[in-house]
């Protein structure tokens, strides 16, 4: 740090001082020993706002070290090369702020491809960042290595990191057009460690495009779900993870990937045209408990390959996942389930809209695994001129109970050259252009008379999701109060739209 900020900050200082102990010039050397005391737990706790409007400020600041409460602010209108990546800690009353100040475009950070990532936060919690754009190429479609735009790294430092809050950035031209699961646009990692884990995660209302990599990601060298022949446990789970009301789009592979939490949210997220130099499901949990993944939209992850293209996905190491009231269409299929170690496996509420493809993808084949699955309550609606199949690619359903699900296709579907399972049961399904399950004992064959169906559309309003009223059963439905609501988990049951449902009254599909 220049001369000028130490005369800043002595400047400051003195300013205190005087106000504490009167106008007139006084020596330390006089100043009572319990006064002093004050003063410099009164100095200690000053937080300072840091201006940043120029490259030579940046650079000055961009490997500082920064104390509890302090502000960078990143003047509007002003663009940066290099990385920021500063050090030091906030505390819990007084996070650290990088933010943005003034009028016009947002402040813009360019790495230029010749960085690991525009802002780096090595070892450090409390941190709050928002308001910047960022990007990290040379402009070429080459591989430039491991780069982000926002990356968050613990490594080989084992405690609890707390408070992490990235919100509303915009963050587009990372790297060429590549993939890889483990770069991208905002990524937390830990890593060499034996006993990190990380609470206090929030990743909200950012816009990431273009980006080589993941849009999204976590991960960590040493949490995971443990799994033994009789039971599971878990090992430096994150806690109160939230990624919410994110925009994404044109990703080299997923969207999102949520990894090593304990029930975290993912809720109100944009998952767009996933996947373009490699196959990835949009959204993926993977060693995670109690994950919600819920109100979001994804869509446009289409590719000639044959596997992983759907718009969610129920990974496998994985427990107690619900997938809930999201709204998938014009992917491959709608949802993936990996048939290795995977348990309790909720996919309810959702609205499924003109996949190309199919339904129902379940990975790895030849495993056998995966047990407790339960799929109830999802309206699949899909358009003419798409042939599907429910279970593309001729993979074989495992474990699963469907129930009170709405199967529409204006044109014949099939099911699947080996749709009968291993262990799977139909129950009260509507079915309309496609034969009953086999081993349905109670299906309804009828046309489930939607008010307005196949017209949401795209980045519809995820608060309301009003765009897909169209899928509300008309009066004299033979899907109105028709669902059999048996073995339910969770006390506070919701359709689509977060009605209450009533067991005693619901309706089939997603929609009360």
């Amino acid at each position: 740090m220049n001369n000028t900020f130490v005369n800043k900050f002595q400047s400051q200082r003195n300013r205190l001082i005087s106000k504490m102990i009167g106008s007139r010039p006084r020596t330390y050397a006089r100043i009572p020993i319990v006064v002093a005391a004050i003063l410099v737990m009164a100095n200690a706790c000053v937080a300072r706002d840091y201006l940043v409007d120029s490259q030579q400020a940046f650079d000055e600041l961009k490997g500082a070290t920064f104390e509890p409460g302090d502000a960078i602010q990143f003047q509007h209108g002003q663009r940066f090369e290099g990385m920021f990546a500063p050090s030091g800690s906030g505390s819990i009353d007084a996070p650290i702020r990088i933010e943005a100040i003034g009028s016009g475009p947002r402040p813009r950070i360019d790495a230029g491809g010749k960085h690991r990532a525009g802002v780096l936060l090595k070892n450090v919690d409390h941190w709050e960042v928002s308001g910047l754009e960022i990007t990290n190429t040379d402009g070429s479609p080459d591989d430039q290595g491991d780069l982000f735009g926002i990356y968050v790294l613990v490594e080989g430092v084992d405690r609890v990191f707390r408070h992490i809050y990235l919100d509303d950035c915009h963050i587009h031209d990372i790297n060429g057009l590549v993939a890889g699961k483990r770069r991208g646009g905002i990524h937390v990692h830990v890593t060499k460690c034996r006993a990190a884990s990380v609470d206090d995660l929030r990743i909200t209302n950012n816009r990431i495009v273009r980006i080589g990599g993941v849009g999204i990601g976590n991960d960590s060298s040493c949490a995971r779900v443990a799994w033994s022949r009789r039971d599971r446990g878990a090992e430096n789970l994150w806690t109160n993870v939230y990624v919410a009301d994110n925009f994404i789009d044109r990703t080299g592979r997923n969207c999102i990937i949520a990894r090593v939490s304990k029930d975290a949210i993912y809720e109100r997220n944009v998952a767009a045209n996933s996947s373009r130099y490699d196959t990835g499901h949009s959204i993926f949990c993977f060693n995670t408990d109690g994950i919600r993944i819920q109100h979001n939209e994804a869509y446009g992850n289409v590719g000639d390959e044959s596997m992983d293209r759907g718009g969610f996905d129920a990974d496998y190491n994985c427990i107690n996942t619900y997938i809930q009231y999201n709204y998938s269409h014009d992917n491959m299929w709608f949802c993936g389930i990996m048939k290795r170690r995977n348990r309790n496996v909720v996919i309810r509420y959702n609205i499924s809209q003109n996949e190309r493809k199919g339904l129902y993808f379940y990975g790895f084949e030849r495993e056998r695994l995966a047990e407790d699955i339960h799929i109830y309550n999802n309206t699949h609606f899909t358009r003419k001129g798409l042939h599907v199949q429910v279970f593309p690619e001729n993979r074989t359903p495992l474990n699963t109970r469907f129930e009170n699900n709405v199967f529409y296709f204006e044109d014949e579907a099939t099911w699947g050259k080996n749709a009968s399972g291993i262990n799977t049961t139909f129950q009260n399904n509507l079915y309309f252009n496609i034969n009953p399950y086999p081993a349905d004992e109670s299906p309804v064959l009828a046309n489930p008379l939607f008010e307005n169906p196949g017209r949401a559309g795209t980045n519809v309003d995820l608060t309301t999701m009003k765009s897909l009223l169209g899928y509300r059963l008309k009066r004299g439905s033979p899907g109105i109060n028709q669902a059999r609501l048996l073995n339910v988990r969770g006390k506070d049951l919701r359709d689509f739209f977060g009605k209450p449902v009533n067991p005693s009254s619901a309706n089939l599909g997603a929609v009360q």
